[in-house]
């Protein structure tokens, strides 16, 4: 991990209205150049670009993705209930078209980094919210703000794969069926293999 910084105001905020969140990762290298030094990345290898900064970026997202956030692990587990599985909501629990919804997201990168977050949605119709949802993440990358501000800027190229907590009411119709695994029911598994 790098870090880089901009002490000039001015510029720091004409280098942010350059950004296209869409487009970092669009070009073969990011190159940063300093007063002493020049670093460039191969912008395929990258996974995430933070940009630590007061200002408000003018970046959307798809229609009907309100906002999306990064949390922490234990908060992911807390808020998605993930901890209480008497508390999960069933993927079948259908919303009205026009409600608001949360759903939490674990994404993985290649190199195995994960990164949790939390998109709050408007929901459309039925046959609209699967392809919605995957439309964020299937994108060339995705902006979310971070927990201690800022913006960061994910290259979907990377993505390993992506969790929907909870999924989407209709199923996709290329879908396996199966249940996820909890962290509880493995180690209860490797008990019942010791004993």
């Amino acid at each position: 991990m790098e870090t880089f910084f901009q002490d000039d105001p001015a510029l720091a905020v004409r280098i942010l209205k350059g950004i296209q969140s869409t487009k970092v990762f669009a070009t073969n290298h990011i190159t940063i150049a300093g007063d002493y030094s020049l670093t460039t990345f191969v912008a395929s290898r990258v996974n995430r670009v933070d940009l630590v900064t007061e200002e408000i970026l003018g970046w959307k997202h798809p229609d009907d993705i309100l906002d999306v956030v990064e949390l922490s692990e234990d908060e992911f587990r807390e808020r998605s209930h993930l901890n209480d599985p008497a508390q999960l909501e069933r993927r079948r629990s259908p919303k009205q078209t026009g409600e608001f919804a949360v759903v939490f997201v674990e994404v993985e990168m290649s190199g195995g980094t994960r990164i949790f977050l939390a998109a709050k949605i408007k929901v459309v119709l039925p046959a609209e919210r699967l392809q919605r949802l995957r439309t964020l993440f299937t994108a060339a990358a995705v902006h979310f703000r971070m927990r201690q501000g800022g913006t960061a800027i994910l290259n979907l190229t990377n993505l390993v794969r992506f969790t929907l907590n909870p999924g989407p009411d209709v199923t996709p119709i290329d879908a396996w069926a199966a249940h996820h695994l909890s962290r509880q029911q493995k180690s209860a598994r490797v008990a019942d293999a010791d004993d």
